[in-house]
């Protein structure tokens, strides 16, 4: 069971990735997404902690899709898990899976999952797991030791569809032109999808809306990446194409933050 009240996910650069260069980790193959392969990673976690832990994937796959997993046992018992789900943009190219985690208070053994939605070969890399000093220091402390460390990051997509026929929908998509789906909220709960929704609409950039975006309800920080649809998805137009750099952009920002994990996700539409 998700404890969405005490966990978020947070993509933080951590390590150097060098997405698109000629820097690359050499990766260890593995197959995944036939039948019930998946890669299990051990992980040395300790109770009422928390934690940024980082994977890089790549694959040769076009449009592949994959999905990390944290499980806590009780002895064999899943006492708890949290999961991201995330495109893996071009072939070939490295993506980096991050989430940030607080661990049960009591005893367990955890480990990282890898699957697959599309059958086949891919390679593994870099894996890293930091301890998280948030509980000492303030809100504001946090999160300036953070930009002090990593730069200033984009907080949130704002998808700007204003020019084209887009209406609402509960499951809204965002897809490359080449058919990667780079956004979906397919993750989040009923309840959420229900009372709040995988991203948020407006006709404009207010206050508000940027809200959606900010890091912290306590620290109101906010860099929206605004992106220009170039085509909605038939037949019901909830869901929107962008070009594939923009796609690219999008997937390179969230090696600092990943604002897609935490539904920080705004359309614009008329």
């Amino acid at each position: 069971m998700r404890r969405n009240s005490t966990i978020f996910f947070l993509a933080t650069a951590i390590f150097l990735l060098a997405l698109g260069t000629g820097k690359a980790f050499q990766g260890t193959k593995v197959s995944l997404g036939e039948g019930e392969e998946i890669l299990r990673l051990p992980l040395a976690l300790e109770s009422h902690t928390t934690y940024e832990i980082r994977v890089n994937i790549r694959t040769n796959l076009p449009n592949a899709v994959v999905q990390a997993e944290v499980y806590y046992y009780d002895m064999e018992k899943v006492v708890d898990h949290i999961i991201i789900s995330r495109g893996l943009g071009s072939e070939g190219h490295w993506q980096s899976l991050g989430l940030e985690l607080r661990t049960p208070d009591q005893e367990f053994r955890s480990e990282l999952v890898l699957t697959a939605h599309m059958p086949g070969e891919y390679w593994w890399d870099g894996l890293s797991v930091v301890r998280v000093g948030k509980a000492n220091l303030s809100v504001q402390e946090f999160w300036e030791q953070k930009f002090a460390e990593h730069g200033a990051f984009y907080t949130g997509l704002v998808i700007d569809a204003r020019h084209l026929d887009l209406r609402r929908g509960m499951s809204p998509r965002v897809y490359s032109e080449s058919g990667q789906l780079i956004y979906g909220g397919v993750l989040a709960s009923p309840d959420f999808v229900q009372d709040i929704g995988v991203v948020a609409y407006g006709s404009e950039l207010t206050p508000e809306l940027l809200q959606r975006i900010q890091v912290d309800p306590d620290y109101p920080y906010a860099s929206p990446l605004v992106i220009e649809a170039i085509g909605v998805v038939e037949p019901f137009r909830t869901g929107v194409y962008i070009s594939d750099a923009d796609a690219e952009r999008i997937l390179e920002s969230l090696v600092q933050y990943d604002f897609l994990a935490r539904y920080a996700v705004v359309f614009l539409l008329d």
